[in-house]
């Protein structure tokens, strides 16, 4: 799967958008606790999870889910979300504002993503279901590499994406995942992108 900082960066060498990570209050509460059978991506290869981990990984996973659909078909302000494609149900902020705000430039630039973002392969790095305020689990992601992930003009259906500048190094990036419980329910609430080395599991 290919993080939103890698997208937005390739995008920006086209359209000059741009996605930013960054930290944040929780501030909105999600309500769904399942992903849609259809859309959720399983890990690979298959993992041992600690059972503590499970829920906050499974919410990684719908949230993963969600969002690639949501990127094949970005929304314009104020459309509904189709449910395979609702991330807003398995994140909080800051994640879910950025990814919204990076939904809607794609939007607004006539782009959406298409093709095969690869597989998620999380690992629990820590558990902490006493901090405070929300209890937290940190997991670390080195997903499958993407297989023609690119950002594509929605009229044409033509390619949109461009060359990496020289010196960028490939894919598949390593990635740190904040997953909080709020109000006893799980969601992504940080992404943090190292795409400074390729990573490879």
């Amino acid at each position: 799967m290919m993080k939103r900082k890698l997208i937005a960066g390739a995008i920006t060498l086209t359209v000059l958008a741009t996605a930013a990570c960054g930290g944040g209050d929780v501030t909105t509460k999600a309500t769904a606790t399942t992903p849609p059978a259809t859309s959720s991506p399983t890990s690979s290869p298959t993992r041992t999870i600690d059972p503590k981990a499970q829920p906050a990984v499974d919410a990684y996973l719908a949230y993963i889910a969600a969002s690639n659909n949501a990127l094949r078909k970005p929304r314009v302000l104020g459309q509904d979300i189709p449910l395979s494609a609702d991330y807003t149900k398995y994140s909080f902020d800051p994640e879910r504002s950025e990814f919204s705000a990076f939904i809607y430039q794609l939007s607004s630039q006539g782009l959406k993503m298409a093709g095969d973002p690869g597989l998620p392969r999380p690992k629990v790095r820590s558990i902490d279901l006493v901090a405070k305020p929300f209890p937290i689990v940190v997991l670390t992601d080195c997903p499958t590499p993407a297989v023609k992930w690119d950002a594509h003009d929605v009229k044409t259906g033509k390619n949109a994406a461009v060359p990496p500048p020289a010196g960028t190094v490939p894919p598949p990036y390593r990635t740190t995942v904040q997953v909080i419980n709020y109000k006893n329910h799980w969601g992504v609430a940080k992404i943090t992108t190292d795409s400074g080395r390729t990573c490879s599991g």
